[in-house]
This record gives C-alpha cells, structure tokens and sequence, in this order.
C-alpha cells in the first residue's frame, strides 16, 4: 500500500515549527521537513510517499526519493502510538514505538543533502569503497544521538508518555563504533565541539562524505601549509579511509558484540596509518639541512607509504614505523548487505 505524505516544502529553517501530529498521516507528512530541520540540512531528496512493504528490510530511502517502511515492525507500532494516544504503555510497547521512530529517523537522514545535491551523485557516490559503510554508520550514529529530540519536535512524548525513558537498541554494530570514533578524533583535532563532525557528514550525501572526511583529516595537520599545489597526500589518505571503511564490511553479518569489538579495533588501526602517513609528509617538508637555518624540500618520493587497514588485515603485515628522513633534525615550520541502488535499514542479524 502507498501512502502519499503530502510533505511540506522546505522552508526556512527560522520559521515556526508545524503543529504537533495528531495521527500516523500527520505525523508520517510531518517527519521528513522535522528531520531536515533537526540535521540544519539544505535540502532533502523526499519526494512525500511512503510505501508500505513487507520482508526482512525495515525501512528504505530509495533513490527515487520514495521512503519504504515495513507495515508489522514499524507502521503498526505507530499506528498503535495514536490509537492510544495518551495512554500508559508498558516498556515494551514503548520501546517497539521508539525503535519505529529511529528507523523513520534513520531512513529521512538518508535523504538529506547540501543545496543542488542530487540522487544520481549520492547513487555515483555509494557504491565507492568505504561509502556505504561510512554513509550507514553516519546515519545511524546520528539518529540515535538525535531521536530523543527528533521525539520532542514531533510531539510524540506528549502522544506516548514514558517513551524518553526507554531505550532501543541501534542497527550496524560493525559500522557505528568505527564513525564515532574517527569523528570523535576529528572533533579533538580540529577544536570543534563534540558531534560536530558527525553533524556536517550527515548532512553530505554518499557523493560528498568522503571527500569531506579525507579534507577535515587533511586540514587538520599542518600539510594545508606545508605541501606545495600538486602534493599526493590527500590521495593517499582517502586511500586509506577507503580501505579501513570497506574492511568493515567484513563483520557486517556478524554477532553485535563481536562487530563493536572488531570494528573499534579497525577504528584504531585506521587512526594509526593515518597518523604515520601524516607525520611521512609532514617531516618531509619540515626537517633541517646539516648547515644554516632555511628548510629546504626533500628529493621526490622521500615520503613512504603505509599499508592500509584492508591491506594489513588481508596481509597480517604490521606497519612500519614512519622514519624521518636521514637529514632530519628538528622542526622549523612555524596540523546486513543490502539491496543495489538503494539504502536499507535491515533486521538485526
């Protein structure tokens, strides 16, 4: 069955939030524009139907811009919230309503995007190595840290007293541990407040998140004032963020408990290279000839390469340890698989 939605128009975010829905229509019409709102997003690729399906997904954003939802697990949960509206629900209920509501979260973050993005690009864009995993894991990072609000803007803890309570769990257990901790890294290296760098991914489409990864690691070193028009760092660094990302994939089907574990582990072991790398390229410009006070640029290829996470992992090979070149002295720098061509919030495995 399809629902159409009649979504609002984007407005300006300034502009009074729409009165609280007072019925699962209303409150589906409702959930896309409240998203972009919460995201701070320019846009979102929703085109205000909503499909309801059946089988193992939970919900999808289709590339299409239609939004499809499984009826059982999270329209009848819904459906529920408003037919009992006001009521004390038990916590199970209660969590059965939230988890409905993350989803829808999960899915209407999908669709989000910069001003002039388009579903071709993001298409383009997520079936890059390291894309989907980033996307995924961004996304769902994000609506668990937001739903409560998301909650709050939609009027749902007035329709279902208790539900900010409870707690449900999240989806991509090999994916989420791994963003929060590269972003979490990020936020510290560029003196931005907590979250910050999860924000701006959530609001880049599959097209724009990488690239804007690679250009926060990049900028966050001091090579934006070192490397000369031309340098091959940024390259290799989204080398490695693709690699680490993709070897994620690996755990996906995995037990939840094991997929935190190893995809925190790959976290870390992507931190690792990534920092090696930096420090290669930034000691090659920085280091001291024998005589006098000026640096001076190293010969080509004085900077070495450091195996990715994927590579690694496939090789069981250990990084070398970055070494400075042999002139260096010192410093005289003045920083669940899921259907093709679409997103897919699957059941647990």
């Amino acid at each position: 069955m399809t629902r159409t939605a009649v979504a609002p128009a984007p407005t300006d975010r300034a502009a009074p939030e729409p009165a609280f829905p007072g019925s699962l229509d209303e409150l589906l019409a409702a959930s896309g524009e409240t998203a972009r709102r919460l995201a701070g997003a320019d846009q979102s690729a929703w085109n205000g139907r909503v499909v309801e399906s059946t089988g193992p997904i939970l919900g999808l954003a289709h590339w299409d811009g239609t939004l499809y939802l499984d009826d059982d697990e999270i329209l009848a949960p819904l459906r529920h919230l408003y037919e009992h509206a006001g009521e004390k629900q038990p916590p199970a209920t209660l969590v059965r309503y939230r988890e409905s509501l993350a989803t829808l979260l999960h899915e209407h973050a999908h669709f989000l995007g910069p001003s002039g993005s388009t579903q071709e690009a993001a298409r383009e864009g997520f079936v890059k190595p390291g894309s989907r995993e980033l996307e995924e894991g961004v996304t769902e990072a994000w609506a668990q840290d937001h739903l409560d609000e998301y909650i709050h803007r939609l009027g749902v803890d007035k329709v279902a007293p208790g539900i900010e309570s409870v707690k449900a769990g999240g989806y991509y257990a090999a994916f989420v541990p791994a963003v929060r901790k590269l972003t979490t890294d990020l936020d510290s290296r560029n003196d931005l407040r907590r979250g910050e760098v999860l924000d701006q991914l959530n609001r880049q489409t599959a097209a724009g998140q990488l690239p804007l990864l690679v250009t926060l690691v990049y900028n966050s070193t001091r090579l934006p004032e070192l490397e000369p028009p031309g340098a091959d760092t940024r390259s290799r660094v989204e080398s490695i963020l693709r690699s680490g990302l993709d070897h994620l994939d690996t755990y996906e089907l995995t037990a939840p408990s094991f997929a935190t574990a190893k995809s925190l582990a790959t976290a870390d072991q992507l931190l690792d290279y990534l920092h090696q790398e930096i420090q290669s390229a930034e000691s090659a410009y920085t280091f001291a000839p024998p005589h006098g006070n000026a640096c001076t640029l190293p010969p080509p290829g004085a900077s070495r390469h450091v195996p990715s996470p994927h590579q690694a992992a496939l090789s069981g090979i250990t990084p070398p340890t970055t070494a400075s070149p042999p002139s260096a002295t010192h410093s005289c720098s003045a920083r669940p698989s899921h259907a093709a061509g679409s997103r897919a919030l699957a059941r647990n495995a």
